[in-house]
């Protein structure tokens, strides 16, 4: 699970986690190619997801970097064809 918090909020100054499986960390913003999606979190809607993506970005001579971010927006109740989705590969800048 993950949190964002705005841009102006100084690292310094956010709620420190009371359990010690919980982070903060600082990821660097960027350009992504973000595609939404719906359905399950398993692992072949997530290989769909990346595969279609990966297709588009082929086909549009964008060069992906690094691993694909998932994120899933809706409670585990919600039926899967009402689901939002989307997953997000950091882009190189041309």
């Amino acid at each position: 699970m993950a949190f964002v918090m705005p841009a102006k909020s100084a690292a310094d100054k956010l709620p420190q986690p009371n359990e010690s499986g919980v982070t903060l960390k600082q990821i660097p913003g960027g350009e992504f190619a973000v595609l939404c999606f719906s359905g399950g979190r398993s692992v072949k809607t997530a290989t769909n997801a990346v595969a279609q993506l990966k297709a588009w970005l082929v086909q549009e001579k964008i060069s992906p970097v690094g691993e694909p971010i998932f994120a899933y927006f809706d409670p585990p109740w919600t039926p899967s064809f009402l689901r939002r989705n989307e997953i997000m590969f950091r882009v190189a800048k041309p």
